[in-house]
């Protein structure tokens, strides 16, 4: 009787004999529950270690008390401190290996001094707790003389106390700092970052309607590629953009002196790799040009990314040369670390389908005179990536949340009250084992929708897909689930929708006060998102700990702790339902009268149900600014709720003049901001009517025929 791992036969002989069949309590090989991703990564970098026999079972162990594959996967973060060690003190094997020496030589800085204490710190705690955590299974789980012979494979625990180390201190105040530092240069632009976002997708799929227009004009003529078309952007971009339209064929008909004879037989004759089953479309942006003026044109705001080659994993077969001169580009846009070895892959989406681009345009992009790419694969980077920005920035919420949101009854909400839509969604959050509620906008459902209609459309269906949830805590979804962000029957992971995210919001440009370069990350906007709350609209610790979904009101301290800046906004935005709704007015009607009188009480302290000063409240805790609204984080601002602040603008310049001759000096400053706070919410209504109107436009694309 063996394991029935496929992985079974590539360790046999090159691990111990016994771990590699240890079981668990049920009689199944422990070996068939790891994770392909563990397992793989223990192939690749691990099993020609001295120390592949512990890491091993440690990795099993971890796997049998049901451990996140991700959390077992933070084993191998101590790998490279084990390789230094092994090295600087010329340790042949594990046995020789001595942690009071070694490993206490490392930490007290008697070698590598220039690591820093967050190295130091990360490096003892993960080899503690999987030490700790070894040894206590096979005191669980194993008889007396099993347990004799597996000691020989635990790592060993250290003797000395590790309290007396102030590194552990020191890294985690640098590790909050950075934060800060980095939370304080993102949080005066979120208005910038959420309207960067809805513009950059709205380009995305006028070209995307542009290319399958470019399609459709030439499967009606025969003969007819390469097709060049251009088409101009709304006003307030005021560029012209010319592209062509090529199949894989015409491309090297067009192109033959730069491919052999038998590829540009094949193309001519449409054969193999060219036959029509194998063909597909692509594009080539050429130039982008001023409409009025003769300034230079941005053009698209991702070409150089395709152009400087940094797209999915771009150091596979780069030289050194080209790997260092990549690196630093990268570094100074914020997507890598200078001392760090790992080469950054800031837009490898994971999946094929996410900024994938096909074999062929891949291979030959260089041939182009301009900018040769797909378009389906960055629209569904764009799509995916317009969703979670948005429900980072107006919800708080982390990335296990967000890549819980499914197209089920039992998550999507939507509430009728008062005549008007409400809407939430219900996901199980970081450290709960129950649904909890997030209040949405409108504008959030909207985003919701399109991805469904991407989805839908991707699939050819009316209803997409169930598959497994595949993040953290993933035991707790063993059911399949129809998840929005997922692709190719698979559902996503942090890495492509951080990849998206990146790729939408590419080139906005974000320093700390040193001049250090900030990328854009999930939690980032998480953390910009409380201190926001917190130290500008001066929301209650405890309330935006509630918002965030956070027990830990210590954490939600830290996150929420006072930066340089601080700039009050919300956004909003009106659309489709998604779902079918309660009407809680009908039901209320019907309802006993202690119920009436429950919901008046309920509505008399939340304001998730109730319209409000240019805007609507999407809070349902108890009012965190005592229905001060004006600029409350709580409230989305609506366009067709502008006139009222309008009207505030004019009430808040006669109340200053008024407290101005009655001498009361801190009722105009009052006024002054409230006068302030409004012309934010316009501004801020002024972007959401400006995106909607170039949402409805659709380019007119002119063709001729090259």
């Amino acid at each position: 009787m063996q394991p029935e791992s496929a992985y079974y036969s590539t360790l046999q002989g090159r691990v111990n004999e016994n771990i590699l069949h240890l079981q668990d309590a049920r009689g199944k090989f422990l070996l068939d529950k790891v994770n392909e991703m563990n397992i793989q990564y223990f192939i690749n970098n691990v099993i020609d270690m001295p120390w592949c026999n512990h890491f091993l079972l440690a990795v099993f162990i971890q796997t049998d008390r049901n451990l996140d594959p991700r959390t077992i996967g933070k084993l191998f973060r101590i790998q490279p401190r084990m390789k230094e060690l092994f090295q600087i003190y010329s340790i042949p094997t594990m046995s020789e290996f001595n942690v009071d020496i070694h490993m206490y030589g490392y930490l007290t800085g008697e070698c590598y001094p220039e690591h820093s204490n967050n190295m130091r710190w990360e490096f003892l705690a993960w080899y503690k707790t999987f030490a700790y955590n070894t040894k206590k299974w096979l005191t669980q789980k194993l008889n007396q003389e099993e347990q004799a012979y597996f000691e020989q494979f635990l790592l060993q625990m250290p003797s000395f106390d590790s309290r007396g180390f102030s590194f552990k201190k020191l890294a985690m105040e640098q590790r909050q700092n950075n934060r800060k530092d980095e939370t304080d240069a993102i949080v005066p632009y979120l208005p910038e970052i959420r309207a960067t976002a809805r513009f950059r997708w709205n380009q995305m799929k006028r070209l995307r309607d542009a290319f399958y227009k470019a399609i459709e004009d030439v499967q009606k003529l025969s003969d007819q590629l390469p097709l060049e078309f251009y088409y101009d952007e709304p006003e307030r971009i005021g560029e012209r953009l010319y592209f062509r339209l090529w199949d894989k064929s015409s491309f090297v008909l067009h192109h033959q002196e730069q491919f052999t004879e038998s590829v540009v037989e094949m193309a001519i004759n449409r054969k193999v790799t060219y036959s029509d089953e194998n063909n597909h479309f692509f594009v080539e942006f050429v130039k982008a040009e001023r409409i009025d003026n003769d300034e230079e044109a941005d053009g698209l705001w991702f070409t150089e990314i395709i152009q400087l080659g940094v797209l999915g994993k771009w150091s596979q077969n780069a030289t050194e040369e080209e790997i260092q001169r990549k690196r630093t580009l990268l570094n100074l846009w914020g997507y890598g670390e200078e001392k760090s070895k790992r080469n950054p892959e800031p837009f490898d989406g994971r999946q094929k389908g996410i900024l994938f681009q096909s074999t062929f345009v891949s291979l030959h992009k260089d041939k182009a005179e301009g900018v040769l790419f797909d378009v389906e694969p960055f629209y569904v980077a764009c799509t995916f990536g317009l969703l979670a920005v948005d429900v980072f920035t107006t919800t708080g919420a982390r990335m296990n949340e967000l890549l819980q949101i499914n197209s089920t009854k039992e998550c999507i909400q939507v509430k009728k009250v008062k005549d008007k839509l409400h809407y939430s969604f219900r996901v199980t959050p970081k450290g709960r084992d129950e649904v909890e509620e997030f209040y949405i906008s409108r504008q959030t459902m909207e985003y919701i929708q399109i991805v469904l209609r991407m989805l839908k459309d991707h699939f050819q269906s009316d209803k997409i897909p169930s598959v497994e949830y595949r993040y953290e805590r993933k035991h707790l979804f063993p059911e399949p689930k129809p998840y929005y962000f997922q692709y190719e029957k698979k559902a996503l992971i942090a890495i492509s929708i951080s990849s998206c995210i990146r790729f939408l919001l590419h080139a906005l440009r974000f320093e700390t006060q040193e001049g250090n370069p900030v990328a854009v990350k999930s939690h980032l906007l998480r953390h910009a998102f409380a201190t926001e709350a917190v130290q500008r609209q001066k929301m209650p610790i405890d309330i935006v700990a509630k918002i965030l979904h956070q027990r830990n009101l210590n954490v939600t301290g830290y996150y929420s702790a006072p930066t340089a800046t601080q700039v009050a906004q919300a956004v909003g935005e009106l659309h489709d339902v998604i779902a079918s709704y309660v009407d809680i007015d009908e039901a209320i009607l019907r309802s006993p009268e202690e119920l009436q009188k429950e919901l008046e009480e309920h509505n008399s302290k939340v304001g998730v149900f109730n319209k409000v000063l240019g805007g609507t409240c999407v809070t349902d805790y108890v009012c965190p600014t005592k229905m001060a609204c004006l600029g409350c984080k709580a409230k989305i601002p609506e366009p067709e709720q502008e006139h009222e602040l309008h009207e505030l603008i004019e009430l808040s310049k006669y109340m200053e003049e008024r407290y101005t001759e009655m001498g009361l000096d801190v009722e105009v400053k009052k006024a002054k901001e409230m006068r302030k706070q409004a012309r934010i919410e316009l501004k801020e209504i002024e972007l959401i009517k400006q995106y909607r109107e170039e949402q409805q436009c659709e380019p007119i694309i002119h063709t001729n025929k090259r």
